[in-house]
């Protein structure tokens, strides 16, 4: 169980968000900006967790200055160089959401080689995208994206199973293709039931030597 005064996965995405922000334009968000950025219905959700954040010691809010914040917390957790990033066990109705406050352990990873806004890890099982250099047994570590470029490898979920496999559009359809000519590619037609969703772009391999 985490300590009453550690932060969540979500908090420590929001204060690595509100950091790279001023530090990319010299500028905080907005209440707005971090609502749209993190999907939240209302900037209520995002001033509950400063909130939060604030009294478990991470940030201070500057009374009276508008979008005023200092990050206080320097440790290797709280470091801009490090992101704590959650290892997701399975995707609950992929909601990933849930899944991160249900992660089997928070892996601390160094942003200059793990690069993304909400990034997330899952195991990888199976073949099917060995010549991708991608083995059975390897952590994948992706960032959550509403969409993915052409050939990009993505964790895809498809029939309530997470699947990670390189994407392509043909003709209106979804094409997910394994990197092993064992494995047949996966064709989803737009009129499919099961509707599949892009949960993540791959952007590291973690292994075990």
């Amino acid at each position: 169980m985490r300590r009453s005064l550690e932060l969540t996965v979500r908090q420590e995405q929001i204060l690595r968000y509100y950091r790279d922000r001023q530090q990319q334009t010299g500028i905080l968000p907005t209440l707005q900006e971090a609502a749209d950025h993190f999907r939240f219905k209302s900037r209520n959700a995002v001033r509950q967790h400063l909130r939060l954040i604030e009294k478990k010691g991470a940030l201070h809010r500057v009374p009276g200055r508008s979008r005023a914040l200092e990050f206080l917390r320097r440790d290797n957790r709280g470091d801009p160089d490090w992101v704590r990033v959650p290892l997701i066990g399975t995707i609950p109705a992929g909601n990933l959401a849930t899944a991160y406050e249900d992660a089997e352990e928070l892996l601390n990873l160094p942003t200059n080689l793990f690069h993304g806004h909400q990034l997330f890890a899952l195991r990888v099982r199976g073949t099917s995208m060995e010549r991708a250099g991608i083995l059975h047994g390897d952590v994948a570590v992706l960032d959550e994206a509403p969409d993915v470029r052409e050939g990009a490898i993505a964790a895809v979920l498809v029939e309530d199973e997470a699947t990670l496999k390189r994407v392509y559009h043909t003709r209106g359809a979804l094409v997910l293709k394994a990197e092993n000519p064992a494995f047949r590619d996966i064709k989803i037609a737009p009129n499919e039931a099961q509707r599949p969703r892009l949960l993540g772009v791959l952007v590291g391999i973690l292994r075990k030597v």
